[in-house]
């Protein structure tokens, strides 16, 4: 079972035979597993007893006490632990009782080291599974409780990774204060989602949460965007209006996509920062901003600063507090929950009777890079929920077609060596990166291992249109 660390798996071994259970012993610690052995069953019972096993292997021929009395008592004592018989006796009716009493495997003597260890990885695999299932089954009720006394799920965190958990950590903690907040993340992660959470859970919950935009504002319209107007003060500005800062008044107001704006309007916004006061267009005396600032960016500042694209005091002000949120691919132990989660949203919403996703279509998910992320999925989840025609789990074949979404170029016609260019070459390598990734010029920079500002420059250059490139 690749991935999976068993020196948490605390293993009992129990046989008459001392060479047995040194072998035994041995070649299970060599696994990387815990190990304890026994030649004495009641001495065995008694120590597991008061002590933790997850599985135990047992002989089922023993002086005193037999393997299925052994079998019994364990049970007893924890019923989820997993029992694995061995014997020198090989009957069929003795393996169809064992595991018809509750055995979790069954190995003939000799042993070899292959074939114990193939056994306790089944068992130990069938448990983790097992424990996933009780998690997923707890969940499920939660879920569904959300679902039915929240409609719209605008603060729900969802993720058990440990990656995760430091998010929620650090929106526990940072909602505590009035500092400005930088969430940093791919597009699709969900930063405005941790945004919302940290105003949740804030002393400004129940007053306004607004979201802006920076790259869908012209920049000759953000200044009054941003701070107002008063009538007649530019042309155009037929009426007085308040903008986002006084509409957001006792609130919290989040600039998403803050690494996009220009210059000129970072400035704006430091002073906003700094100086906690703002001045509407056409107006003499400032205002005092009662607002907390949350900003996100899925591109890096650093190298922004770097390039003289961002200003420098400003990245400082902004990052007292910073929350990285994770790719999809970097947390996918997250997915069966994430993925439940959208089954039993969309299926609420659509009056379906789908209550979860079958194993095979979660192990369809599993290879998958989901360059747009949580968005991508949620967009997945949703189309199959829509597709499906019958009651109970989403299936395999509910899904939609992910292989489009990474497969090659469909031209594989090679070129000719004589008309072969490198500018040829690279320009048809970024368009192939763009197509995989639906226009999206940061997962194509992912993809191509470049920063996404050095990306767009030799797009520029190649005279490649990204446009159709994805708000975040």
């Amino acid at each position: 079972m690749p991935g999976v660390d068993y020196s948490d798996m605390h293993v009992t071994v129990i046989d008459d035979d001392p060479v047995v259970v040194k072998v035994l012993g041995a070649v299970l610690a060599e696994s990387g597993f815990s190990v304890k052995v026994f030649e004495d069953p009641l001495k065995a019972v008694e120590w597991i007893r008061n002590n933790r096993t997850d599985i135990v292997i047992s002989d089922i021929c023993m002086a005193g006490c037999d393997g299925f009395e052994v079998l019994k008592q364990v049970k007893e004592i924890d019923p989820q632990c997993d029992l694995v018989f061995i014997t020198a006796h090989s009957q069929i009716e003795t393996a169809i009782r064992a595991l018809r009493e509750g055995a979790s495997d069954y190995l003939e003597k000799p042993i070899s080291p292959e074939g114990l260890c193939a056994a306790l990885e089944r068992t130990a695999r069938f448990r983790i599974l097992s424990q996933q299932k009780d998690l997923l089954t707890h969940q499920i009720d939660v879920l569904r409780g959300e679902l039915t006394t929240v409609r719209e799920q605008r603060n729900l965190i969802l993720g058990e990774s440990e990656a995760m958990r430091k998010v929620a950590r650090d929106v526990v903690d940072f909602a505590a204060s009035s500092a400005t907040v930088l969430i940093l993340g791919e597009s699709g992660t969900g930063k405005e989602l941790v945004a919302n959470a940290i105003h949740q859970a804030g002393s400004r919950r129940g007053q306004p949460f607004l979201t802006l935009n920076c790259p869908s504002i012209p920049e000759d319209l953000f200044e009054s965007e941003m701070f107002g107007h008063r009538r007649g003060a530019f042309t155009g500005a037929v009426e007085t209006r308040g903008g986002y800062v006084a509409a957001a008044a006792g609130g919290t107001l989040f600039l998403d996509e803050i690494g996009d704006l220009p210059l000129k309007s970072q400035a704006k916004i430091l002073r906003l920062l700094e100086q906690k006061t703002y001045l509407p267009i056409g107006e003499h005396a400032e205002r005092a901003a009662d607002v907390r600032v949350i900003a996100a960016t899925n591109q890096s500042l650093d190298e922004l600063v770097a390039e003289k694209k961002f200003r420098e005091d400003l990245f400082y002000r902004l990052s007292v507090c910073t929350i990285t949120v994770p790719p999809l691919r970097q947390r996918k132990s997250d997915l069966p929950l994430l993925a439940l989660y959208f089954t039993l949203h969309f299926a609420t919403e659509m009056g379906k009777a789908i209550h979860g996703v079958d194993q095979d279509a979660l192990q369809a998910l599993v290879p998958y890079d989901f360059p747009g992320n949580v968005r991508e999925l949620r967009n997945i989840i949703e189309s199959s929920v829509i597709r499906c025609k019958h009651e109970g789990l989403l299936a395999r074949d509910d899904l939609p077609p992910l292989s489009l979404a990474t497969s090659a170029s469909t031209d594989t016609q090679a070129w000719p060596m004589d008309t072969l260019r490198l500018e040829d070459v690279e320009r048809r390598l970024y368009q192939e990166a763009l197509n995989r990734t639906n226009s999206n010029v940061s997962a194509a920079a992912r993809l191509l291992g470049l920063s996404r500002g050095k990306l767009r420059r030799r797009l520029a250059t190649l005279g490649i249109d990204a446009n159709g490139e994805e708000p975040d």
